[in-house]
């Protein structure tokens, strides 16, 4: 059957699909590998068992392995989709697993074997929610001609865990065991059920998801496709370039709490900060890119994002820190958005969850390689050549986007009279 042709939402469907997504991208963000368990874990190795910098990052680089070939989820979810659910039988079976996951996560002792073999199941089950999400935002971001307001939503409503992560995850690194968290962890998982349950015909679009489950009984897994649209792999390495942060983890945990001598609460606190900085602009972006061309917000966004880390080397005190957290957040906050922005524009149709996978397998695999680049570094050299390091990778982004072309950039999100046909398949 044919794909519907893209046609803009109402406005009353763009509230349902802004209240939709806005609570997937919560429930799928908490159970990130850098979600809330995620610091408690770093400071109990830090603290407790006393590991150096390289160790903590040598713990994220192996319990992300499964995110590594996250394409091939994405490949296997664009030929196969659970019959009658689609997307959504996705989300029900990864958030049962983490479910399980975090129980059995409790009733253990926290070694380093129990946390190492618990936290790689956590990484393969976020990558079957997180699957689910990504391909439901491009197929309707492109379907609705809303893939600027949605990046915005995605980046905005996404800073969310990520801000209770820190927050509250520093704290609780400080005050509770992990076994509590753990606990905590599972009760919070049990919201992805509730969502696999919601089925929309505004969110899940007409003719689009389970009607071709159901129609192709012999599904092919179109990878060839994606080598014949350059521009897809190009805005998923920009993706990569802009999270592989030798400077920006771990590194910066060891140099501001024991260089600067921050806490683990103001650590968590720094961080939540920086992040929170992001959003207003977040929101400003779902204007912005009606009204300016992708091309300039690309160009501009990089441009101030490229000496994001520097400000870090003037922190002397946490209520410095904070300050310096906002003004990075700030820097950072455009650029993340046209960056996704891009990553939607250039999906083929068909690959919406191989190629976004394609963007999550490298964001782990370089931005965990990244992060254990920065704390070799940290541990030899201090902390300026991560800042070197990260600020050089920042700037060969404007390499990269020379070579994007300028019937995806050269519009705002609303001329895309020229994709329309792409996108309806």
């Amino acid at each position: 059957m044919p794909n519907p042709s893209p046609t803009p939402a109402t406005p009353a469907q763009q509230w349902l699909i802004a209240l939709y997504f806005s609570i997937l991208f919560v429930g799928v963000g908490m159970h990130s590998p850098s979600g809330l368990f995620s610091l408690p874990i770093q400071f109990y190795f830090k603290n407790s068992l006393h590991l150096s910098s390289q160790a903590v990052s040598l713990f994220g680089l192996v319990t992300a392995i499964p995110l590594y070939v996250s394409f091939v989820l994405g490949l296997v979810r664009d030929a196969w989709q659970p019959k009658r659910m689609g997307d959504r039988g996705y989300l029900l079976i990864g958030g049962l697993g983490l479910t399980l996951t975090y129980v059995g996560m409790a009733l253990f002792p926290p070694t380093w074997n129990t946390l190492l073999i618990g936290t790689l199941l956590l990484a393969l089950f976020y990558l079957v929610i997180s699957t689910a999400s990504g391909a439901l935002t491009t197929l309707v971001g492109q379907q609705r001609l809303m893939t600027g307001r949605l990046s915005a939503l995605s980046n905005f409503v996404g800073a969310v865990p990520v801000i209770i992560s820190f927050w509250v995850g520093g704290s609780l690194s400080e005050t509770w065991s992990l076994r509590n968290i753990f606990f905590l962890m599972a009760v919070i998982s049990c919201t992805l059920w509730l969502q696999a349950l919601w089925k929309s015909r505004t969110v899940f679009v007409p003719n689009e998801v389970e009607e071709r489950t159901s129609e192709e009984p012999k599904p092919r897994i179109e990878l060839g496709l994606l080598l014949k649209h350059p521009v897809a792999l190009l805005a998923a390495l920009i993706w990569i370039m802009w999270n592989f942060a030798p400077g920006a983890n771990t590194a910066t945990m060891y140099y501001l709490t024991n260089t600067i001598k921050l806490t683990d609460a103001q650590y968590g606190q720094y961080q939540a900060v920086f992040t929170i900085a992001f959003c207003p602009l977040y929101a400003i972006y779902g204007w912005l890119c009606r009204r300016f061309s992708l091309r300039k917000l690309l160009f501009w966004g990089t441009l101030i994002a490229i000496p994001q880390l520097v400000p870090i080397l003037f922190i002397t005190s946490a209520k410095s820190a904070m300050l310096v957290a906002a003004t990075m957040g700030a820097m950072g906050a455009v650029a993340t958005a046209a960056y996704y922005d891009l990553l939607i524009r250039a999906c083929p149709k068909g690959l919406e969850g191989t190629l976004m996978m394609i963007a999550t397998a490298g964001y782990w695999i370089f931005g965990k390689w990244g992060d254990l680049l920065g704390s070799w570094l940290y541990d030899r050299y201090k902390y300026i050549p991560c800042v070197v390091a990260t600020t050089a990778v920042y700037a060969g982004i404007l390499v990269v986007l020379a070579f994007i072309p300028r019937t995806i950039t050269e519009d705002t999100e609303e001329q895309s009279e020229h994709r329309k046909e792409e996108y309806a398949g």
